[in-house]
């Protein structure tokens, strides 16, 4: 196992979806959000052939230590865990409008 990260990024920024902009098969990936609140209230993105609820991904905190163990992360809002060895990344840009996705691995 190596002990850095790879993040791969193109750094283009993708439209934050809406629940309405979403195709059926998407949202019934999504059938926690039961509700129409919950259902208004949630943001999407597609990112290499999947969509992702943003509010499944885990902030990162840039003034806890343990991320200096990877390097790289600190331009990034946030994560979600894909295996024990990869995830995938988010930026929010354009005043949280959009975002830049990246992927993260050992």
């Amino acid at each position: 196992m190596s002990d850095t990260m790879t993040i791969r990024c193109n750094n283009i920024p993708r439209d934050i979806l809406s629940w309405h902009d979403l195709t059926a098969k998407e949202r019934a990936d999504f059938d926690y959000l039961d509700t129409e609140d919950e259902q208004y209230s949630a943001q999407f993105v597609r990112y290499r052939g999947a969509c992702y609820d943003l509010g499944e991904f885990m902030c990162i905190d840039r003034t806890i230590a343990p991320h200096c163990q990877r390097p790289g992360w600190e331009s990034f809002d946030g994560y979600h865990s894909d295996t024990f060895f990869s995830a995938t990344l988010v930026r929010l840009v354009d005043d949280g409008e959009r975002v830049i996705m990246a992927r993260c691995y050992s």
